[in-house]
């Protein structure tokens, strides 16, 4: 069954992890654009053009956006997709499941499905033609694989068949994000964040509560591992680092954190949608500290301590909780990790992909 898996620009290991278990029983091919934020994926690669290829220039994403209603297309992909029995896409207004949509229509693909993350209803309708992008994945989608409930919700509310939706989680590989074997006891407490250090992310409430912390106690640290426009906001501070690690080795920074706190701020047009982060410190047994925006209750639920979002005070608080509490960091610390094993193991959500599938080419 000839399956191609499209991501352009946003193709990654994160995600691609719980589609690799398939290769071997389905003909996958991973459609990317020429620079897509990661290509170590364990799946054979399509690389294709795409206007976000081009260099980074002011306002690149807002001018790319209006010329082409969405900027991740992908030039020639109607070829490369040809004879499919499934293309899976992404959200309902990218350009390139704009593309699959009109293959399917014309009759070159069988199927399409699309994973969706949005869970702000009618988010990114605001450019001319999205909102016809829209309304024609709505029709011609097969299968919408919401990654949690609340974009399930926000999809129904933009008027799709419930029926045609189905709540599949995103998975993380638990054998490689485990909690460390022996932790050595130490009086330091390690805070760890990682993020990409932008406003939305919540980075300079985390600073702000972690200054008042260290009034009090000086053998807390926070480390953020990330980078972004913030950076230079973090530096120069006793016992705060800021370190740049890469994807493979991230696991190894987990296990040396005691607290794991990502403290996601929300607007009109942004909410945390998921939170990778939250999940590969679950599956390490961190507690959490995280806050509410957007979909985090949902994937966190009782394994975290949750604060609203953008409140320092609270914030601080839960952080203070677990930083003097070593009982209810274990306690978190075992929740999070049962967490974890049921609900994001991407092995798991593979085996719920494959049904998917099947059933779906059976129609």
């Amino acid at each position: 069954m000839k399956t191609s898996i499209v991501r352009g620009a946003f193709l990654n290991p994160f995600e691609l992890r719980n589609y690799s278990p398939l290769k071997d029983k389905f003909a996958i091919t991973a459609i990317s654009s020429k620079h897509p934020i990661s290509d170590k994926i364990d799946l054979p690669l399509k690389r294709l053009s795409s206007p976000t290829d081009l260099p980074d220039f002011l306002f690149k994403y807002p001018i790319l956006n209006r010329l082409f209603v969405d900027a991740q297309q992908l030039f020639g992909l109607e070829k490369v997709i040809s004879g499919s029995d499934i293309v899976h896409v992404a959200e309902t207004y990218f350009g390139y499941t704009h593309q699959a949509v009109m293959a399917k229509r014309r009759g070159l693909v069988r199927h399409v499905v699309s994973t969706v993350w949005e869970i702000i209803p009618h988010n990114n309708e605001g450019i001319r033609g999205r909102k016809a992008y829209k309304r024609l994945a709505y029709e011609s989608v097969d299968l919408f694989l919401a990654v949690t409930e609340k974009a399930k919700d926000t999809l129904i509310k933009e008027g799709v068949n419930p029926d045609k939706i189905k709540v599949v989680n995103v998975g993380i590989d638990i054998h490689k994000f485990k909690p460390a074997k022996i932790k050595e006891e130490s009086k330091n407490i390690n805070i760890l964040c990682v993020a990409r250090l932008v406003p939305e992310k919540g980075i300079t409430d985390l600073l702000a509560a972690f200054l008042e912390i260290r009034k009090k106690n000086s053998k807390v640290k926070l480390t953020f591992i990330g980078s972004g426009p913030l950076k230079r906001d973090l530096l120069g501070y006793k016992n705060i680092y800021v370190k740049s690690v890469p994807y493979q080795k991230i696991n190894k920074e987990y296990r040396k954190a005691n607290i794991f706190c990502l403290p996601s701020r929300e607007t009109k047009t942004w909410a945390e949608q998921y939170g990778m982060c939250l999940l590969e410190a679950m599956a390490c047994g961190l507690p959490v500290v995280t806050t509410d925006s957007g979909a985090i209750p949902e994937v966190c639920d009782d394994a975290a301590l949750i604060s609203h979002h953008s409140d320092v005070a609270e914030l601080q608080t839960n952080l203070e909780e677990l930083i003097y509490n070593k009982e209810h960091r274990q306690n978190l610390s075992h929740l999070a990790r049962q967490r974890a094993l049921a609900k994001y193991d991407s092995r798991k959500i593979s085996q719920q992909i494959e049904k998917i599938y099947l059933e779906i080419a059976c129609r």
